[in-house]
Formats: structure tokens, C-alpha cells, sequence
């Protein structure tokens, strides 16, 4: 009894197996009349420019989502003189004349572009520190990063930052992050 029992298990078991793994029709195949038969769209595939513009617009909007997270216009401030050769959040020395700033927030390593209001000048540097600690400043700049965009003498030390590579990311260039010709500056958002 206990044989046909066992038997019929395995006979039922072959038959489910066979019908899990017995192939599905082509689509093409399961109609009738060949005319209701629509071939898939054909997909050419990309050309290098297209794979580099589409890598190019996901990394570009992976800066745009990390950007929404920080605070990224506001009051810049400098480091002091007496900060130099002191060693920074990344372990990295402080030198003052290195284009170099400290970010509460923004991952270390990222190049960030800085853009001061009052002088219009704007200059890429590195971020391989943590501040500033005044909640009225919302970056910290090497001396020579504040005396080339000019906010250790303007009157409004306005800045307004852009990530332009991530930590082990080569920056974007400059035609990359002007973008299609259109409007600029402030009209275009920068």
C-alpha cells in the first residue's frame, strides 16, 4: 500500500514539474491570425555620446538630490591665521594658501564650486574639513579661497555653493556644468 502511495506522489510530482518547466508559447504563436501580430519595437543601440550624456545627467541629478539635503547659499567665513598647520577633519594639514573649505555637512572629499554674490567671482575647491561651528556662516574658506572670490573685504559675503564631484570623482567641467546655452547666472538658477 505504503509503494502506491509513493507511487502516485511521484507520478503527481513529474507531472507538476512538467508542466513548471514545460515552455511557454511566443507571443506570435499564440494568436490565430498573423495579423494581430505586432513585431517589439526595435531598440538601436546607443551610441557612446548617448551613454556618456546619459552617465553625465545621473550624476548630475545625484548631486541636485544631495545638494536638496545641505545648506548650500548663505554667509561664508575664513579661517583664522593662526589655524594653519592644524590638522583638518580628513587628517589632511591646513595650509592657508590651498583653495580648500569646511562644510557642517557635504561629504569630505566633494569639489564644490563657490560663487561669492557681491563679486560675481566664483572658484573650485575641496572640502576636507568640518564647520564652521556659527550657525550664521554655512562655509568656511582657506584664506586664499575667501581672498579669491574676495568675501575677506566685500561687504556681503554671500556665497552660493554647487557640488561638481563626489569623494574619488574627477570635478565636471566647466562647459559640462554651463549646461545647453540659454540663460545664466542668477536667471538660470546660479
Amino acid at each position: 500500500m505504503r509503494d502506491n502511495a509513493t507511487m502516485a506522489l511521484r507520478a503527481r510530482l513529474t507531472l507538476l514539474a512538467a508542466l513548471i518547466l514545460a515552455p511557454f508559447p511566443a507571443a506570435g504563436q499564440l494568436s490565430i491570425c498573423e495579423d494581430n501580430y505586432t513585431p517589439p519595437p526595435e531598440t538601436r543601440p546607443k551610441s557612446q555620446a548617448e551613454l556618456d550624456r546619459d552617465a553625465l545627467r545621473e550624476r548630475l541629478m545625484r548631486y541636485v538630490a544631495i545638494e536638496e539635503r545641505h545648506r548650500m547659499t548663505g554667509l561664508a567665513s575664513y579661517y583664522s591665521a593662526s589655524l594653519d598647520g592644524t590638522r583638518t577633519a580628513n587628517g589632511e594639514i591646513y595650509r592657508a594658501k590651498l583653495h580648500t573649505a569646511a562644510h557642517l555637512t557635504l561629504p569630505l572629499g566633494s569639489w564644490i564650486e563657490v560663487r561669492s554674490r557681491a563679486t560675481g567671482k566664483k572658484i573650485r575647491l575641496r572640502v576636507n574639513d568640518r564647520g564652521p561651528y556659527v550657525r550664521k556662516f554655512i562655509i568656511d574658506l582657506s584664506r586664499s579661497a575667501a581672498h579669491a572670490l574676495g568675501v575677506d573685504v566685500a561687504h556681503d559675503r554671500t556665497v552660493l555653493i554647487r557640488i561638481i564631484a563626489l569623494p574619488g570623482e574627477e570635478p565636471l567641467a566647466e562647459e559640462v556644468l554651463a549646461g545647453p546655452s540659454g540663460p545664466v547666472g542668477e536667471e538660470a538658477g546660479w
